[in-house]
């Protein structure tokens, strides 16, 4: 565990988000790979309070189906900040997680799909005011050929958030 823990400490790629570019991610060269990411930004969390979920439901594109919007309410997770826990929240990196292709999660993350959990983070005009950077790091650079590839994605990124304190938009 201690490897995985000096590794998530190492170098992370770094892309700058362009909330109004669909195409960023991919000009970005963010890899289709396994690994690790967080999204940092100088957004105040008070801005990201303010920031109610787009929409409520959304009708799917095949079948014709209302379905409930599966992206992340912002306000409601930065709403949960307070001056008491101040020392274990993330307010910097506001998000981190694991993917098995960042490429795609980068591209959730910035751009609204209402079938699929993310931040949307486009569809907060407010949001554009302020610095967005995707952070990266591939498994594959790790341990390439790993036999259990989920184990070692979920174990990296509780190592990351237990280090780096709780990033003030992820669920609890």
């Amino acid at each position: 565990m201690d490897t995985l823990s000096e590794y998530l400490d190492g170098y992370y790629s770094c892309a700058q988000i362009d909330l109004c570019d669909k195409e960023w991610h991919t000009k970005a060269r963010i890899p289709s790979e396994s690994g690790w990411y967080f999204i940092r930004s100088n957004a105040p969390i008070q801005v990201l309070c303010e920031q109610e979920i787009w929409g409520a439901t959304y009708v799917t594109k095949k079948k014709g189906e209302t379905k409930n919007v599966r992206n992340y309410n912002l306000a409601e997770r930065a709403r949960r900040f307070a001056p008491d826990l101040s020392s274990f929240w993330n307010s910097t990196e506001v998000y981190s997680g694991m993917a098995s292709n960042l490429l795609a999660r980068a591209r959730e993350h910035t751009f609204p799909d209402p079938g699929t959990a993310g931040m949307a983070l486009s569809s907060y005009p407010a949001l554009q005011a302020y610095e967005w950077i995707f952070g990266y790091i591939t498994l594959n650079r790790f341990r390439p050929n790993a036999s259990c590839n989920d184990m070692l994605l979920h174990l990296g990124e509780q190592i990351w958030r237990s280090k780096h304190k709780w990033p003030i938009l992820c669920a609890e």
